[in-house]
């Protein structure tokens, strides 16, 4: 039987984790980066957006959509990762700029309806089991008026992920599982689903 931490357990992992995540930065970058290139091939469809990311861990995809949207926020619930995401931050855009990241326990998202434009969700949403999975999803489309863009880990056997989701007690092998079209369609929402290889981007889009 897989390991899996709850949700309390796995803010203090990633408090404990963060000095060592940097070493994770690289791989999640780079395929943050293949998403967007994917979806927004010109930078340009986001530009007029408020974007929230919810669990935005060490803000990796934070740093990549500052240029492409009009306003992002970013929020998680491990304080140490927040550290690093705020340190990220100044070190690209300077000592004077201001971090816009914010504790939150990650299950806890009650924003009014419409709050943003998009939310975001990368590298999060395997870590739960799946009605969480999915009752957060629910939460995160109601919040936004366009939609929810999920990037996260593909569905190919890869012994190093296989290794690392041991160690951190997500839920990655019951992910593979659920079925996002069939409660996209349930829930009136045009899906598209992208494996690129390394990465997987869902968009769970309301009619405009």
């Amino acid at each position: 039987m897989a390991f899996h931490r709850k949700p309390q357990e796995m803010r203090r992992f990633y408090d404990g984790f963060h000095p060592w995540y940097r070493f994770v930065e690289g791989n999640t970058g780079r395929s943050i980066a293949k998403a967007l290139s994917a979806i927004d091939p010109e930078a340009k469809r986001f530009k007029g957006d408020s974007v929230l990311e919810h669990c935005c861990g060490t803000g990796s995809l934070g740093l990549q959509m500052a240029g492409r949207c009009a306003s992002y926020r970013g929020r998680d619930q491990s304080e140490g990762m927040l550290d690093r995401a705020r340190s990220r931050w100044k070190a690209a855009f300077g000592e004077a700029s201001e971090p816009p990241f914010e504790r939150e326990s990650v299950l806890d998202f009650t924003d009014q309806p419409n709050s943003y434009d998009l939310v975001m969700v990368a590298f999060a949403i395997h870590l739960f089991p799946p009605e969480d999975e999915l009752s957060l999803l629910g939460r995160c489309v109601g919040a936004a008026r366009k939609g929810v863009v999920v990037i996260d880990h593909d569905l190919g056997f890869s012994p190093m992920l296989s290794l690392v989701e041991a160690v951190e007690g997500g839920w990655y092998e019951y992910y593979k599982k659920v079925d996002f079209a069939a409660w996209a369609r349930k829930a009136g929402l045009a899906f598209s689903d992208r494996d690129l290889g390394g990465a997987r981007v869902m968009e769970f889009l309301k009619e405009s």
